[in-house]
């Protein structure tokens, strides 16, 4: 999956948090489908931000703050999806090096 860093950077300086993670969230789910079309993103919103993976019947989830989500969103435009994917490897969620620029660039 390519990605534009110019593009990114205009994203995460504009948009609210809610759009941006949700931005986030469909270029992570983009990139899961690149491995395996099985791979399923859901995002929602109670008292905190959830981030679902379902993968066949094994489910991995990510929670942060709007707080947390929006700092990580300041820090860099990459900042957000590098916490939500260190935090689903840790569930022991298989990242697969090496398939486009996307996954090189944030992790």
């Amino acid at each position: 999956m390519n990605i534009n860093g110019y593009a990114r950077t205009l994203k995460a300086r504009d948009l609210n948090v809610e759009k941006f993670l949700l931005y986030v969230a469909e270029c992570i789910e983009r990139q899961l489908k690149e491995w395996d079309q099985q791979y399923e993103v859901l995002v929602m919103k109670l008292q905190d931000y959830q981030l679902i993976v379902k993968y066949g019947e094994r489910d991995y989830s990510v929670k942060l703050s709007e707080e947390e989500a929006f700092l990580l969103q300041k820090t860099s435009p990459y900042r957000l999806d590098q916490e939500i994917w260190k935090g689903l490897e840790k569930q022991g969620l298989e990242i697969k090096k090496g398939f486009g620029n996307y996954i090189e660039a944030v992790l």
